[in-house]
């Protein structure tokens, strides 16, 4: 009887230690899982936390690359030439003939932007823009006549600071409950207006010589000249124009439209009859005159700030 009783004591137990070890393990699980919830609701508060209270969502950061072409035309501040006509009625019988075919040049550089709001922009470019402009001149005669025609490259680093007006609605910067981030226009036309300043890079010259006699014209000679040492080194500008910004995926176009005008002589007044070369063989001397031109392009900028670097979501205001 005692060794029966011994015997179901011990199966006793042993069913009962199976039983706190299968508790045991459902505890150990369910604390687990319950760990797991707790680590994933508080991973969900800092995206939380990261959307509503990041202390950037009012601003962003751009940096891209722009280009485009651009159609100048000069205007003429004072006028020069080294033939001077003997009677004042051909007074403008001399004068420089400035032609519209040649004045398209193009532009491309990096450009940086920063919005502190969803309206306003401040940005800077930093952008090679060649200026290509001609004219002709001639020297009428009863015989015989000459045209010289004057071709001109010229670079520039341009280095425009502007303000940049967004039109569009303001909204809210938080994000709502079912995690769903701001409204933004996919498209938001601009307005701009800033400051030019330009740094000359090079300039070149191509001339060449025409005679006409009896009514045929040839070629007496083409060339080229350097003519940077002759040219202002600095010029500055204004500028005013417009364009609209794009939204493609987690980047952006711009396509932008600009009116710009000099606001310094081009020449360097200085150095105007330095040039023996374009004295001697084309009677050429350059006049006073700043640049009026017209550009267009389309720039490619990238959000440096991000509300979450891992998942790639920058800021977008």
């Amino acid at each position: 009887m005692n060794e029966h009783f011994i015997y179901f004591d011990e199966r006793l137990k042993s069913e009962i230690f199976i039983v706190v070890y299968e508790y045991k393990m459902m505890l150990r699980y369910f604390c687990s899982i319950l760990l797991l919830l707790s680590t994933v609701f508080c991973q969900a508060q800092s995206v939380w936390d990261k959307l509503n209270k990041n202390p950037f969502k009012t601003s962003q950061v751009y940096f891209g690359v722009r280009a485009g072409a651009n159609y100048n035309t000069v205007n003429v501040i004072n006028r020069y030439s080294l033939i001077k006509p003997t009677t004042s009625l051909d007074q403008g019988v001399y004068d420089k003939n400035y032609q519209d075919a040649e004045n398209i040049g193009t532009i491309y550089g990096l450009t940086f932007m920063y919005q502190f709001d969803q309206r306003l922009v401040l940005g800077a470019n930093a952008s090679v823009n060649q200026i290509r402009f001609q004219y002709t001149q001639e020297q009428p005669g009863t015989v015989s006549s000459v045209k010289f025609i004057h071709n001109h490259d010229i670079n520039y680093l341009d280095v425009p600071i502007f303000f940049r007006f967004m039109f569009r609605q303001v909204n809210s910067r938080f994000w709502d409950k079912k995690h769903r981030k701001p409204s933004v226009p996919a498209i938001i036309p601009f307005v701009q207006a800033g400051l030019n300043f330009s740094i000359l890079i090079n300039a070149d010259k191509e001339y060449s010589k025409f005679t006409t006699q009896n009514g045929i014209e040839s070629q007496e000679f083409n060339k080229n000249e350097d003519i940077k040492s002759i040219m202002s080194p600095f010029t500055a500008g204004a500028f005013l124009g417009g364009g609209a910004r794009f939204r493609v995926a987690t980047f952006y176009i711009t396509a932008e439209a600009n009116f710009r005008q000099g606001l310094s002589n081009a020449n360097n007044q200085n150095a105007r009859y330095a040039n023996d070369n374009l004295q001697n063989e084309a009677y050429d001397v350059m006049d006073d005159f700043s640049f009026q031109s017209v550009e267009a392009l389309i720039g490619v900028i990238f959000p440096l700030k991000y509300l979450s670097k891992k998942e790639f979501m920058p800021v977008e205001i």
